[in-house]
């Protein structure tokens, strides 16, 4: 309990220390300093230092009380009957898994940066559950501490984002990676600009940890209760449970009140059931529950769409709709109908309908990532017959609908569809005689797996070349950006070249959101008339793109990363590496006095393999089938599945050596990457079919080998634990990807894979000559 405390009482420091340094930090880069606000905020240190001394012994003064919670606890934990404890390991993996995803999407809908490292809230997660369950066996930390520090990380987090001002917050929107562009926040150009931005993660890794530690200690101490390949399957498929259940949450467009109100109601059913236990951890989930739900923003409706949160708003010109998305700017409606002497709205309708101004009127149209509408209602407005408005966020597609004035969802010539861009091109059999590209663009939404964008495999050659196969003879593709840099554009020139066999497009800078707009026909150079351009205001820009000084790396199926203009090493990730890899040990050197036994350390590398072939398999049928929510949904859940079946294989054929799996996994891995090396299987049913098991059957051979080794080793709280750790390793290896692209991960899961493999040996033949060791300098004592 001791190391427990004392963190808590790092946590309150730090806690207090984040909002003033991130202050500091915004007012050194807008050059406000004075003196009087260097007093203040030495003043309000000193406040926070004195606060944390009186907290820490105000937990010392508790501790008796906290070490009796702690006994009680284990007392009603080993005091379950036995035929609820299969009920309770199930129970308690599906609450863990559910909490952590559900702390994932909350995370990322505060702070934008947790978007654009969306493992960083997953391995603080697995950091705090794999403490847990290495101390499965010792005296537990009460559950009573979760509910609390959730409620304290919910105060913090909003309390800095909608606390503050946007001076004082600034300098939180420059993010520390330089190798991508990110829309709507800057990348910090110098050191001195980053460390408060580390400081603030740590808190937060911090506190995500502690509160998950006496989850996975619930579930570490259940698991030791049953059989360990059976409470291995239980606990699969309660994880499995809590993934389903999230989906389920999200699918119905719930706030985080509903998610936590689940959390924290399955948390207590674990408590003691005493007054003194219970009647706090009431409390203090009513308080978490007040502070998720206080009215932070009123002027804007805040809609959470199973991909992200939408606030919904009104601009001051002419009051219309205006959507943010993680606190950006996302998308504006804008009612073009009819002309009006606001040379503003001219331009804008200018803008939206160029492509038919310029190359005539177009009867059937596909819009690609058609958002509220406006290039869709432009569509309908130069007299196309028949247009496909194509938008993967549900919500968007209804606010365009409801809130859009010139109701272009609402016109029979308008088929609105829901699905991901690049699954409906590739798979639809409608021909047009154009596509636009809507300016679509993910903002911070991210994969739910990996650090690709949501929109990386639309703006691919493969689907620039998927999305030309689908225009009619003489058919147009008018795809519009905006423009973050002029490598940016370089890069889209290049791939709208590859994708045509080499023709290059015009490029047209259009003004609107700092778009530029690429054109260009199926089969056919197009021309830009140079008095019609000139009529509008825009600017002819091919040659500013097609100049081939500036450097730039197309974007292609294996490495997907529109928005790194150069493949470059991400360098500036490894700044996040070596964080969540310093506060790891801090806090396993807190809390863990002696090492894993040597063989445990295949564990370590089957978890640091598994989390690398599962991100590629999410991310490659995510390719294959969509990237939509659903699919993503159903490949997280397939890949609980694949590992309990694996679970169930072991002790229904009594499965008892690893070789044999081992050799199938790594050949299964091999012939995976020379399939994905060879350009994959073709989108057809049958190729469909035959991806998904070529990337489910790593999944399942590893299963195989981690239930064999498991059924021979320890105890499956310690084993889990190292397995987690390896995870949180994996997760961040998988960040390689963004230079050698994903083929890569089937040789670097390999290669650990391999390693597992050797250390088996080597850490079986290692603990049978410590065993003797030890036998025969216990028979010298004697």
């Amino acid at each position: 309990m001791r190391p427990y405390l004392r963190l808590l009482s790092l946590a309150l420091l730090g806690s207090g220390l984040a909002p003033l340094i991130t202050v500091c930090a915004s007012y050194c880069a807008s050059g406000t300093i004075s003196v009087r606000f260097l007093i203040t905020i030495a003043v309000i240190a000193v406040l926070v230092l004195a606060l944390t001394v009186a907290f820490d012994r105000a937990l010392i003064a508790f501790e008796p009380q906290l070490d009796r919670h702690a006994r009680d606890q284990a007392v009603f934990l080993r005091s379950f009957p036995d035929r609820y404890v299969r009920i309770a390991i199930f129970g308690s993996a599906a609450l863990s898994l559910f909490l952590e995803l559900a702390m994932i999407r909350w995370q990322s809908t505060v702070f934008p940066f947790f978007a654009f490292y969306k493992n960083f809230s997953l391995l603080s997660c697995f950091a705090g559950l794999g403490l847990g369950y290495w101390m499965a066996n010792r005296e537990l930390i009460p559950l009573n501490f979760t509910i609390p520090l959730l409620a304290w990380q919910f105060a913090l987090m909003l309390g800095m984002r909608y606390g503050m001002s946007e001076a004082q917050i600034a300098s939180l929107s420059y993010l520390p990676f330089s190798e991508q562009l990110n829309m709507g926040l800057g990348a910090a150009k110098h050191f001195f600009e980053t460390p408060h931005f580390y400081c603030v993660l740590a808190i937060i890794f911090l506190l995500t940890a502690l509160a998950f530690i006496p989850l996975g200690q619930l579930c570490g101490a259940l698991l030791e209760r049953a059989e360990k390949l059976p409470a291995y399957g239980l606990n699969l498929l309660g994880s499995l449970a809590g993934v389903l259940l999230i989906f389920a949450v999200s699918a119905f467009w719930t706030p985080p009140l509903v998610w936590f109100v689940l959390a924290f109601a399955a948390t207590l059913l674990f408590y003691v059931p005493t007054r003194s236990s219970l009647l706090p951890g009431l409390i203090t989930a009513a308080v978490a529950l007040v502070i998720l739900a206080w009215p932070v923003s009123p002027a804007w409706q805040r809609i959470y769409s199973p991909y992200q949160l939408l606030e919904v708003g009104h601009n001051e010109r002419g009051g219309l709709m205006l959507i943010r998305a993680a606190g950006h700017y996302y998308q504006r409606v804008w009612d073009l109908s009819r002309f009006n002497h606001n040379y503003s709205l001219i331009a804008i309708r200018n803008y939206y309908e160029l492509p038919y101004r310029l190359y005539g009127q177009r009867k059937t149209v596909a819009v690609v990532g058609a958002g509220t509408g406006n290039d869709v209602a432009a569509a309908l407005r130069r007299g196309s017959e028949h247009v496909d408005a194509i938008e993967i966020d549900p919500a968007i597609l209804l606010l365009g609908r409801l809130g859009h004035p010139e109701h272009p969802y609402d016109d029979p010539r308008v088929h609105a569809i829901v699905n991901d861009a690049r699954s409906f091109l590739r798979n639809t059999d409608h021909t047009y005689d154009m596509i636009v590209y809507g300016l679509l663009d993910s903002h911070t939404l991210l994969s739910h797996a990996s650090s690709v964008r949501l929109d990386s495999f639309v703006y691919t050659v493969q689907g620039l070349r998927e999305a030309r196969a689908r225009l009619k003879p003489g058919g147009l593709m008018s795809l519009s950006f905006s423009m973050l840099t002029p490598q940016l554009g370089r890069k889209l020139y290049l791939m709208m070249q590859q994708a045509f066999d080499g023709r290059a497009p015009v490029c047209v800078t259009a003004g609107y959101d700092g778009a530029v707009i690429f054109l260009e026909g199926k089969d056919k150079d197009l021309a830009l008339p140079s008095a019609l351009l000139q009529q509008f205001g825009f600017q002819d820009s091919t040659s500013v793109y097609a100049d081939p000084a500036l450097r730039a790396d197309v974007s292609t199926d294996d490495w997907p990363f529109f928005y790194m203009p150069r493949r470059v090493y991400p360098f500036s990730y490894l700044g996040m590496f070596v964080l969540i890899l310093l506060l790891s040990m801090f806090l396993v050197g807190n809390f863990i006095d002696e090492g894993p036994q040597f063989s445990h350390l295949s564990f370590f590398f089957l978890g640091a393999g598994f989390m690398l072939i599962e991100t590629k398999g999410i991310t490659e049928l995510g390719l294959t089938f969509g990237n939509s929510w659903q699919v993503i949904g159903i490949v997280i859940a397939g890949v609980m599945v694949m590992a309990f079946l694996a679970n169930c294989v072991v002790q229904w054929l009594k499965v008892e050596r690893p070789e044999i799996p081992y050799v199938l996994l790594l050949a299964s891995l091999l012939i995976g990457w020379w399939i994905a090396r060879s350009g994959g299987f073709a989108s057809t049913w049958m190729g469909r079919t035959a991806t998904t098991i070529m990337l489910t059957c790593p999944m399942f051979f590893s299963g195989v080998v981690f239930s064999t080794l498991l059924s021979l080793r320890g105890r499956i709280s310690t084993i889990m634990a190292v397995n987690l750790l390896g995870a949180m390793f994996g997760g961040l290896l998988e960040y390689n990807s963004m230079y050698f692209g994903f083929q890569f991960l089937y040789l670097l899961a390999g290669a650990i894979y391999l390693l597992a493999l050797l250390w088996e040996f080597a850490g079986q033949k290692f603990d049978t000559a410590s065993a003797l060791e030890q036998q025969s300098a216990e028979s010298m004592i004697v």
